[in-house]
Formats: structure tokens, C-alpha cells, sequence
């Protein structure tokens, strides 16, 4: 039996790429893989800031149109003016009473309401609370600009002014004759 001689000298060189490829193949994908988790956890993040100094903003209005509202009979609109999306994502709004179960318990004052904050999309909601003497009548918005509106006897928000509230036509005159 006549054994051929192996030739291996080439076959090392090969190897080594290949080798070498799958490992930055996979280094590279660990780090992709890791930087977007990193980008998530910042883009959540941002958008909680977001949303908190929003609230807060929002929680303003309705608390200073529920001290003008204080004995007055009368409506009161108050257009607001807010971004539309945070960190990229669009959020909602929602306005809860003193008595709502969404604001949580705060034993010691029975006249906190709140504003919650969600962005489904960042997954992050907020809690906005803040005091009112004047009943409020739950609501929601989706965000942006929105009217905190008092109708005489409770406080809501609404995304359109309503037509209760609008301000008055000026009336057509028709000629008549000739």
C-alpha cells in the first residue's frame, strides 16, 4: 500500500480566518446587542423626565384654573400649549378627581387629585398629584395642546373647546328689500 503524502500547509491559513471571522462576528453582535439595550434604558429615562416636568406643567393649569374657578359660577377655558410626543413616542393624558383610586392613597389630605402621564410606547407612566379644592371630572387627552375647561361646576380637559364654551359667531345680516 502506497500512502500519499498530506499536504496541510494551507489549510492552518484557512482555519485561522475562519476562525477569526466568527469570533468579531460574534463580538460585534454581543456589542450591538448590548448598546441597544443601553439605548432603551436612556430612551425610557429621558422620556420619564419628560413626562414628570410635563405633569408637572399641566397639573399647574388645572390647579390655577380650579383657584379662579373658586366661587365663580362662570366657565373658564384654558388653552394649553404642549409637545405632541416624548422621546420620540406619543403620550396621553389623564385627569382624576380626589377620590380616584388612580392617584393612589394620601391619608392625611383628602383634596389631592392628579394628572396621570403614560407614554405605551416608552412603557412609562407618571403620576402627577396636586391639590384641588374644585370638584374635577375625570378626562383624558392624548398630548399636545389641550383645554382645561371649568363648566361652572367641575374641572375637565378636553382636546376640542366645547361648544358650550366656544366663543360667541358674529351673526350674518341679510339685506332686505331693494
Amino acid at each position: 500500500m502506497i500512502r500519499q503524502p498530506t499536504d496541510d500547509r494551507g489549510v492552518s491559513i484557512a482555519l485561522t480566518h475562519v476562525l477569526t471571522i466568527g469570533i468579531t462576528t460574534i463580538l460585534v453582535a454581543g456589542l450591538l446587542l448590548g448598546a441597544s439595550g443601553l439605548l432603551e434604558e436612556r430612551k425610557t429615562g429621558a422620556a420619564q423626565t419628560e413626562l414628570r416636568t410635563l405633569g408637572n406643567r399641566m397639573a399647574e393649569d388645572v390647579a390655577n384654573v380650579g383657584h379662579e374657578a373658586d366661587g365663580t359660577s362662570g366657565t373658564i377655558v384654558l388653552q394649553t400649549n404642549h409637545p405632541a410626543q416624548v422621546s420620540g413616542s406619543g403620550y396621553s393624558v389623564s385627569l382624576y378627581g380626589t377620590s380616584a383610586p388612580e392617584c393612589g392613597t394620601y391619608e392625611s389630605d383628602s383634596d389631592v387629585a392628579c394628572l396621570v402621564m403614560e407614554s405605551p410606547q416608552a412603557n412609562v407612566q407618571i403620576i402627577v398629584p396636586f391639590r384641588s379644592t374644585t370638584p374635577i371630572t375625570e378626562s383624558s387627552v392624548s398630548g399636545g395642546d389641550f383645554f382645561v375647561v371649568y363648566d361652572g361646576s367641575t374641572i375637565s380637559i378636553s382636546g376640542q373647546r366645547s361648544p358650550a364654551v366656544a366663543p360667541p359667531s358674529v351673526p350674518q345680516v341679510s339685506e332686505v328689500g331693494g
